[in-house]
């Protein structure tokens, strides 16, 4: 089976946003870009979406971003966070 994977680019304004409103002093932040995989002669595709990993010296957060809109899932918490509250959560690791 041939497959073809498109990569997509990670939201410039997700990353600018983050900055501004985001302490990262003592966070690493690393934005991972998603990816559209097609399945060649099918009509089948699966979407890959953006990743935000972010971590210090006691814990580390992965967080999945669709582009369709501005809500941040958390899968090990399978919780939908919005975009303000997961600033929040990053400003009190920050601190940890």
């Amino acid at each position: 089976m041939n497959l073809a994977i498109e990569n997509l680019d990670f939201p410039c304004d997700i990353i600018k946003k983050l900055k501004i409103k985001v302490n990262t002093n003592n966070l690493n932040i690393e934005f991972i870009s998603g990816h559209i995989i097609k399945f060649n002669n099918t009509n089948l595709s699966i979407r890959e979406p953006h990743k935000i990993i972010v971590s210090n010296s006691n814990y580390t957060l992965v967080a999945l971003l669709y582009e369709t809109d501005n809500k941040i899932y958390i899968p090990h918490s399978n919780v939908i966070l919005s975009f303000t509250k997961f600033t929040e959560i990053l400003n009190i690791m920050n601190k940890c």
